[in-house]
């Protein structure tokens, strides 16, 4: 390769095996390892945010050049990490985005204007939409019904393609008025109070008027679209059209109105995505649920997650080498169908998640299982690290435990028998079994941290890592696991 494209990939290795987070006189955490993802569980007072969390966001700011995105769940969460910053000297990186911040973010503006391959890209936009409609759809009982999906992926991108052709932007307040003024009934296209009152119409006029700076697949794009709006829409029964309708409102109506319409339609923004990539910037998304609502504010932290991600996989690292991570505390708010394949692929692209949740029926439930199954599992599977504080749920007790695995051991026996006093029916035994290596009742007793003690115990676990190499351990290789003491000080 040539030579700059080689140093370029030799800053890159030097700075995935910066140390993170020291363990142990001999092990550490290495930028590295975070890359391929980090889950933290404990029970609420387990000190996993206070604790091993805190000294993670350390670790990642005291990075250089490392940028990241910060979704908040609690109040406190922005104010934390304002603290983490200026400890670490990064204050000036830091972007708080809320309402009175005077930053704005319209998603869809730059989806269809960003630098780079795919801009404009009419299924990027669809897929982006697909995956907040689906936000809170177990709810609505409509599930994953493959009729409500691709329903509502019709509406969005003959809709979108109409706003294109004509010219219009892209924005989720366009979107929303083409969608309400669309004909209901067969042949309302034709009546004359249609056409002069809605925009859908004067979209459709406003191509018309332009017909001779269209190309052919432009034209064919408009038929397309036009026979859906005029023949399929009006054709749908009431009931499945207002329920799409609905569905798309459900979300959409809250951005027509401000702040959100000038935070997130302003056709603008002030801050990107690349902007942490290349200047280290580190975005923190200041709408907390428990602030804004569970809803709203959910669906304000995964339209910028969802953004970034996509932003995330399409650089070249090449040239953007610089690592960014993504920390989710109370993850389970956060998780969408999105999630497992992007921590499938995020590795390559240096993003170090970081995802804190009480346990993991948290998000099987968000999932949509009612047990962790191979959802919640597959997800879990494709994070390396794992930092199991003290806990109280026997589904995460025994996933800990299973996670770590089991050895043979030998266990002793001993029967005696009672029958006429004979002394010849005692015996003393013993076989291998296998067992856990470690107990899922060992969860429930770390310690954690209180008023006089500022520790807290937790078993870390890292893919293809060995800890605690000594001579009196059972395994010349070493355990799979350590037993840490991280402090909130």
């Amino acid at each position: 390769p040539p030579v700059g494209k080689e140093s370029t990939m030799k800053k890159i290795d030097t700075i995935l095996d910066r140390p993170i987070l020291s363990l142990s006189e001999s092990d550490e955490l290495r930028l590295r390892d975070l890359s391929e993802g980090t889950l933290i569980t404990g029970a609420p007072g387990s000190g996993k945010t206070t604790t091993s969390g805190k000294q993670l966001a350390y670790g990642l700011l005291r990075t250089p050049m490392m940028g990241g995105l910060v979704l908040t769940a609690k109040a406190e969460e922005t104010q934390n990490w304002i603290a983490y910053a200026k400890a670490c000297g990064r204050e000036k990186d830091l972007i708080v985005f809320n309402a009175d911040s005077g930053h704005y973010f319209d998603p869809l503006h730059y989806e269809w204007t960003r630098p780079g391959r795919g801009s404009g890209d009419l299924e990027s936009i669809i897929d982006f939409f697909s995956t907040l409609v689906s936000i809170g759809k177990k709810e609505t009982g409509h599930g994953h019904d493959p009729f409500w999906e691709r329903g509502n992926e019709q509406v969005m991108r003959n809709d979108t393609k109409l706003l294109d052709l004509a010219g219009e932007r892209v924005s989720i307040a366009n979107i929303d008025r083409v969608i309400k003024s669309m004909p209901t009934r067969m042949g309302e296209y034709e009546e004359e109070a249609w056409q002069r009152n809605s925009y859908c119409a004067q979209l459709i006029a406003s191509i018309k008027a332009r017909k001779d700076t269209l190309t052919a697949d432009q034209w064919s794009d408009l038929d397309f679209a036009t026979q859906y709006i005029f023949t399929k829409w009006p054709n749908f029964d009431e009931r499945p059209r207002s329920s799409l309708e609905m569905t798309w409102s459900g979300m959409a109506d809250k951005f027509l109105f401000n702040p959100f319409n000038r935070l997130f339609c302003s056709g603008k923004c002030s801050f990107t995505p690349e902007m942490t990539m290349r200047d280290g910037k580190i975005v923190i998304c200041d709408f907390p649920l428990l602030e804004y609502g569970h809803e709203t504010g959910r669906l304000i932290n995964v339209i910028l997650k969802l953004i970034f991600q996509r932003a995330w996989l399409r650089r070249k690292i090449s040239e953007s080498p610089n690592p960014v991570f993504l920390w989710q505390d109370e993850f389970q708010y956060f998780v969408t169908r999105r999630d497992n394949f992007f921590q499938q692929t995020c590795r390559g692209s240096r993003v170090a998640v970081v995802c804190l949740t009480q346990n993991i029926l948290n998000l099987s439930e968000e999932l949509g299982e009612d047990q962790p199954g191979s959802k919640t599992k597959s997800f879990l599977g494709n994070l390396a690290v794992k930092i199991f504080h003290q806990q109280n749920d026997t589904e995460t007790c025994n996933y800990a435990s299973d996670q770590i695995g089991k050895q043979y051991r030998y266990l002793p026996s001993f029967n005696a028998g009672t029958a006429d006093n004979d002394s010849s029916h005692a015996g003393v035994g013993g076989a291998e079994h296998l067992v856990h290596i470690v107990d899922p009742i060992e969860f429930t007793r770390l310690i954690k941290p209180d008023g006089d003690n500022p520790r807290s115990q937790a078993i870390v676990y890292l893919s293809g890592r060995t800890f605690n190499v000594t001579k009196t351990d059972q395994n010349p290789r070493g355990r799979n696991f350590l037993s840490v003491l991280f402090s909130r000080e």
